[in-house]
This record gives structure tokens, C-alpha cells and sequence, in this order.
């Protein structure tokens, strides 16, 4: 693969405990591999801010419209380690469709945000 995350995402400070440093050396690395890594712009809050299925839709819908209003796609972060979090996600899909958005595939090419450094 050619695309990826970070586990905590880049801009993760757990790393800084152990590693000083890491994050902007492993995102230069990933450059000059010519490596793409995803951050999200939207969030579900399912890593431990919500913990219901109507605030994970909530969250995953505002965050998509706030996105669009900023003229950029959606990179959604989402778990699958919650049943919550799975069964918001044929809602969130649906609701999506009815107002007129895509769901697409990440690619090499794909909008990529990524958050500031903070190792």
C-alpha cells in the first residue's frame, strides 16, 4: 500500500513519551518514500468522547457539513470496535445519499489532510 495513518494520527503526542521526535521524522520518511498518510477533518468521537449511535451520527453529519462548507471532502475517522459506531454508519451512509454525497475510495491522489506536528 501506498496510503496509511498514523495510529493516534500525525499529530499524536503519545509518541513524544517515547520518542521525541518520531512523528516529524516518520512523516519526512513518508515523503521521500513517496508514502500518502490520511488525517481526518471529521471525527465520529468514538475514541472515547460519545458513546451512543445518535452521537456518533450527530457528529459524523455536522462534521461532513462543516467540511462542505469549507469546500473540502470528507476524511471521516470512525472505529469499528464499537457496535455503536457500526450501527450508526448505515445512517450516516443513507443520510449522505439523500443530500447528495459520494462515498469514495482513499487513493494515492485522494484529498489528504494533515494536522500539524506535535512531535
Amino acid at each position: 500500500s501506498t496510503i496509511f495513518r498514523f495510529p493516534g494520527g500525525s499529530s499524536n503526542t503519545i509518541s513524544l513519551n517515547y520518542s521525541p521526535g518520531i512523528m516529524t521524522r516518520l512523516v519526512k520518511q513518508s515523503k521521500t518514500k513517496k508514502l500518502q498518510f490520511f488525517d481526518r477533518n471529521v471525527s465520529s468521537g468514538d475514541a472515547g468522547q460519545v458513546d451512543t449511535t445518535e452521537d456518533v451520527y450527530d457528529n459524523v453529519v455536522l462534521g461532513i457539513i462543516a467540511a462542505n462548507r469549507a469546500n473540502e471532502p470528507s476524511i471521516v475517522l470512525q472505529h469499528d470496535t464499537h457496535g455503536y459506531s457500526v450501527d450508526a454508519v448505515e445512517k450516516i451512509i443513507l443520510w449522505g445519499l439523500d443530500n447528495g454525497y459520494e462515498f469514495k475510495p482513499l487513493t494515492y491522489d485522494s484529498f489528504a489532510p494533515h494536522h500539524p506536528l506535535a512531535n
